[in-house]
């Protein structure tokens, strides 16, 4: 081989190696190798026990792996940690009901992303059969009621005794952890009880009456929605990973609506039901679609100012500050400003790519 042949086949190897050492700097794939797999997102998310099933099935299926993040559950029985961990930053995630509107009265910044349950379709107001109570036009004849302070059921109770025109001040209710309110019924403690499920069913196959749903009182249907909430924070250092919330809920309620009994046997182990309880509360539950919350008109929309989510919002909030939950109104611009709809939207426009 000459001296010339040689010096040339150096050259050319020089070159080939300056050309792939700079394209492996620019973040392009080395010929011949694969390109590398983004680091998963660490997320941590806190939601109370209840009847989410499209978390336990996303949970379970590892969905949250598949869109690339690395998820952390913390499971709470009330929403005292889960708003602390929202507030120091331990948690980034509030898969949650009204707890929400504690942490926006607290000031602690929120960005609704998605409405994942509707929660109201499954508020019962429970009823002792001996207390001749038939209906929200007998709340009248309640001796005590019993309900969740600060939740889903005092907003209920407190919508009831406005249908039934009765003063807020007139109800004597007692705030009763769901898991209280059977003793409660049994030993005559209260004869009545505003609860979601799956409490309402255990409490009537336990012989209580449901005898109204909020349906039946509350405009709209009810107020009472789960939403994935997250940290604005936390958003910015991760932008992507609000879309990624919401197709792992796509997923999830693809992969639920498949195979029903994955679904029903995930609300079982979670929350140690009966196969007959889980199965009823899998199908009783109502799930918001994802393209209906772009619409203005729609129950549950991110994109009306004075609907939607919004006022239902307004509306639970109004009557916590009625009954002292809070110690001054929450604002109905704090809680549009808290709204954003840009997740589901470029997730319906994008698959998040």
């Amino acid at each position: 081989m000459s001296m010339a042949f040689k010096c040339l086949a150096w050259a050319m190897s020089v070159l080939v190696a300056w050309a792939v050492s700079g394209a492996a700097a620019a973040g392009e794939p080395e010929l011949g190798r694969p390109a590398a797999t983004p680091a998963p997102i660490a997320v941590n998310i806190g939601y109370p026990r209840a009847n989410y099933w499209p978390l336990y099935v996303a949970r379970d299926l590892k969905l949250f792996e598949q869109v690339g993040l690395e998820p952390r559950f913390s499971a709470f029985t009330t929403g005292a940690p889960l708003m602390e961990g929202m507030k120091n930053g331990s948690l980034d995630v509030a898969w949650t009901g009204l707890a929400t509107l504690f942490m926006l009265g607290k000031d602690i910044p929120l960005r609704f992303i998605l409405v994942a349950i509707d929660t109201s379709s499954q508020m019962s107001m429970v009823v002792d059969p001996r207390a001749g109570i038939h209906g929200v036009a007998d709340l009248k004849k309640s001796k005590a009621i019993g309900a969740p302070g600060g939740t889903c059921g005092e907003v209920s109770a407190v919508l009831a005794a406005k249908k039934a025109r009765l003063p807020v001040g007139a109800l004597k209710v007692s705030n009763l952890a769901p898991n209280l309110l059977l003793g409660a019924l049994r030993n005559g403690q209260i004869d009545t009880a505003f609860i979601w499920g799956p409490w309402d069913l255990q409490l009537r196959d336990a012989g209580f009456k449901i005898v109204a749903s909020d349906r039946d009182f509350v405009a709209g249907g009810g107020v009472c929605a789960s939403t994935v909430a997250m940290r604005p924070a936390f958003l910015e250092r991760h932008p992507s990973v609000g879309c990624k919330m919401v197709k792992v809920h796509a997923l999830a309620l693809a992969a639920g609506r498949r195979d029903p009994e994955m679904a029903i046997r995930a609300i079982q182990k979670e929350l140690g039901l009966s196969y007959k309880l889980a199965k009823e509360s899998y199908e009783t539950l109502a799930v918001p679609s994802i393209p209906s919350q772009l619409a203005a008109g729609s129950a549950w929309s991110l994109t009306n100012e004075d609907g939607g989510l919004a006022e239902k919002l307004r509306v639970a909030a109004e009557v916590m500050f009625e009954t002292k939950s809070f110690s001054q109104p929450l604002s109905k611009e704090t809680i549009w400003r808290s709204i954003d709809a840009k997740h589901v939207r470029q997730y319906l426009q994008t698959d998040c790519k």
